[in-house]
């Protein structure tokens, strides 16, 4: 059937073929919500809404003021009938008022084929207001005015409690709707154009002021600033950004001046692919919302046979009245709004608290699965250790040689090269003040190393580095598995540089955390065996296998026994994290890797895997919670009305606490506290 999204709070609505319009709601409550203020992009009719609405529960309280008066038994016989026929007239226009929307939302359903509550309430209802009517006119008999038009108030007031807090699961995608500019300045022919944000193309050069949101995904082409990026990674710390530095969309450009190329823009921008993942997770149902979905349903049917079984049992023990009111008073009290939002709501909110903590999931179903995980596999390279070599020691081949004589030349010799260990070596030596000169004469020796001619300090060398250039020189450490560069001039080795790749600082916390939570943590790694050892004793996980090429990774994730993760960042771990039962890939990996993977880290924080285990077993105990109290209390609710205990208006109003404890219960998950709170 087709989907779409209800344009009052945003969440999902399923529709039959051939019945879509232009407005959807998924419940009457939005629908109600919806005109009260105007909707999405308000309106003038919301003032007139208000009032109707106003003027319907002014006169159904006085409604209920009198007929309280008669329930006293202290009115003359001779004005009972005077404050019926007053009562009649009041209820008359309520009735209007508040349970026209009613039978029209019971007709859409009844076109649809399909059974709702508002049949129920309705039904019930109008059927109360009918039968006092005619006791009016008759003269004889009950009327039940008060419980006519109280019902459909109360549940009117319930709906707009329910949308409400239904709504504040789609302000998630509203804000960050907000986050894009509507105009931007585009560099065209030398002259700065303020155009359309709609208007821009790939390829296009914008200037960027300070304080300004940037419009498009790119790249930095000039200048150097700060971009704050918390509301897509969570991380409160602004990003420096200079020359080649990417930057997304909706993002905060801090105190400089930027000149931005645009890499990407419309649907195809980062924040755009965020509210479709989003749109997307509502939209996809999990085993517990298809259970609650079920068992609302046959909540439904059962309650229309109770419903007639209890006015024919107390007509046939000659107490039609009685038997009249219990069937009301079934109809209103198995309200199965309890139940129907006890899975969606909570699974909206956890999704919509995940978003605005950077971590995007693709589902209720995902959200399910990842409280469920049992063993959690991780990449190394670009997973686990952040792919940035760094230096961990130099050691010295000639006594009148330094550390700092040996990084200041290769230094110098390094600028010539945008090799990943190149930028390790220039790292550490801007770090340490070091004068690195400039080279001539660069001879680059693929795969083996490079040489140069370096000016420093006065002096020029010929200075050459590399890990196979020197004869009987082993390329790696004896004692650990570390990357060397030799380094040499005058015609011999001076120095070694050893570096290694660095984990990434929350990389052992994490793993801490996952296996407090009795998850299995396995490093899966297409390196050398000690390599991938080392960085899995230093992350703390339990067990590493390598070198595994990708078909023998999925290989190890389909052997597993129980509930698997997978946690990648690049091409080669795409085939693992679609076989895995939730793929977890890092916002800074490859666009593809993002595409496949059930959950995405944008902030690239594995401290947030932990996290978001909690957060889906948290959301599961809510929702078990909600549908142990909706069962319960519909069980003695249901019997409670057709035993005729139970009086109707007492029952819309157990409807509407039943509802609003439910409700209350699903919140609890916003304040779900962010991964760095967690004790």
């Amino acid at each position: 059937m087709p989907v779409t999204s209800c344009v009052h709070c945003g969440l999902p609505v399923v529709t039959m073929r051939g019945s879509e319009t232009s407005d959807l709601f998924c419940c009457y409550g939005c629908r109600l919500a919806s005109c009260i203020v105007g909707g999405r992009d308000g309106g003038g009719a919301h003032a007139w809404n208000i009032l109707r609405l106003g003027i319907g529960a002014l006169l159904s309280m006085n409604v209920m003021m009198v007929a309280l008066l008669l329930y006293t038994g202290e009115v003359e016989p001779q004005a009972v009938h005077v404050f019926r026929w007053i009562m009649f007239a009041v209820s008359t226009p309520a009735m209007l008022i508040l349970g026209y929307p009613l039978v029209l939302g019971s007709l859409r359903d009844l076109a649809q084929r399909r059974l709702s509550l508002d049949i129920l309430i309705a039904g019930g209802s109008f059927a109360a207001f009918l039968i006092s009517a005619v006791n009016t006119l008759r003269g004889l008999g009950y009327v039940y005015f008060d419980t006519a038009t109280m019902l459909p108030l109360l549940v009117t007031f319930g709906r707009l409690i329910e949308a409400a807090a239904k709504t504040r699961t789609g302000e998630l995608l509203r804000g960050l709707e907000t986050l894009l500019p509507s105009t931007a300045l585009r560099i065209e022919g030398g002259c700065l154009t303020e155009v359309q944000a709609r208007e821009l193309r790939i390829g296009d050069c914008l200037r960027i002021r300070p304080g300004e949101r940037f419009a498009v995904d790119g790249c930095v082409i000039e200048g150097r600033s700060t971009i704050e990026e918390a509301a897509f990674t969570g991380e409160s710390s602004p990003r420096d950004a200079g020359p080649g530095d990417a930057v997304i969309a909706g993002t905060i450009n801090g105190p400089g001046a930027l000149v931005i190329r645009a890499g990407a823009v419309g649907e195809q921008m980062l924040l755009s692919r965020i509210v479709g993942m989003v749109h997307e997770a509502w939209r996809t149902t999990g085993a517990w919302e298809r259970i609650s979905d079920r068992a609302a349903s046959f909540l439904i049917i059962a309650t229309l046979g109770i419903s007639a079984a209890a006015a024919l049992f107390w007509t046939l023990c000659g107490n039609p009245e009685r038997g009249g009111l219990a069937a009301l008073a079934v109809a209103v009290v198995a309200c199965p709004c309890a139940m129907g939002i006890a899975t969606p709501l909570a699974t909206a909110l956890a999704v919509g608290r995940a978003a605005r903590s950077g971590v995007l999931v693709r589902g209720g179903d995902v959200l399910e699965r990842i409280g469920q995980v049992r063993t959690v596999f991780f990449d190394k390279t670009g997973t686990i250790t952040t792919n940035e070599p760094a230096i961990v020691k130099i050691q010295l081949a000639e006594i009148d040689v330094n550390e700092n004589d040996v990084l200041g030349w290769l230094g110098g010799l390094e600028t010539s090269s945008e090799h990943v260990l190149a930028k390790a070596v220039l790292r550490e030596a801007r770090r340490r003040g070091l004068d690195i000169g400039s080279v001539a004469d660069v001879t680059v020796h693929p795969g083996l190393g490079i040489e140069g001619t370096v000016k420093r300090l006065g002096q020029s060398r010929v200075v050459t580095a590399g890990a196979d250039l020197f004869t009987g020189v082993r390329s790696t450490a004896e004692e650990e598995p570390l990357t060397v560069i030799h380094v040499a001039w005058d015609g011999k080795v001076q120095g070694r540089v050893y570096l290694a790749d660095q984990i990434r600082p929350d990389a052992a916390d994490a793993v801490a955390r996952l296996h407090e939570q009795r998850i299995e943590t396995l490093l899966l790694s297409g390196d050398r065996q000690e390599v991938a050892e080392l960085i899995a004793r230093q992350a703390g996980i339990q067990r590493s296998e390598a070198p595994r090429r990708p078909e023998e990774k999925i290989e190890a994730i389909r052997n597993s026994r129980c509930v698997t993760a997978m946690v990648g960042d690049g091409i080669n771990d795409i085939p693992a994290l679609a076989a895995a039962d939730v793929g977890i890939a890092l916002g800074a990996g490859t666009d593809l890797a993002r595409y496949v993977g059930n959950v995405v880290l944008l902030s690239d924080q594995l401290i947030q895997i932990p996290w978001l285990v909690e957060l889906s077993r948290t959301t599961r105990r809510l929702i078990a919670q909600n549908l142990a109290w909706a069962s319960v209390y519909n069980a003695i609710a249901l019997t409670a009305a057709a035993a005729g205990w139970l009086h109707p208006l007492l029952a819309a109003l157990a409807m509407v606490v039943s509802s609003l404890t439910v409700l209350t219960n699903s919140l609890r998950i916003r304040r779900f506290p962010d991964a760095e709170n967690e004790a």
